[in-house]
């Protein structure tokens, strides 16, 4: 019972589909957005990272090493 349930809440044929649905009570739409702007945080704090550790090596006195030397 629980199967078929779930089965027929989880399918959909299109994308259309998909357009009236709540996800813990935010539409498709808001999701999108919300993803947009997590991916954007982090992208953000990866490239902080290695700015921040490119500042550190290049103020430690030492010479930047290639990884192939």
């Amino acid at each position: 019972m629980t199967s078929k349930f779930l089965y027929l809440y989880f399918i959909f044929t299109t994308n259309g589909d998909l357009q009236d649905l709540l996800i813990f009570g935010h539409n498709i739409d808001a999701w999108l957005i919300y993803v947009l702007i997590f991916f954007g945080l982090t992208s953000f704090a990866f490239i902080s990272v290695w700015l921040i550790g490119f500042l550190a090596e290049s103020q430690s006195g030492k010479s930047i090493k290639q990884p192939w030397e």
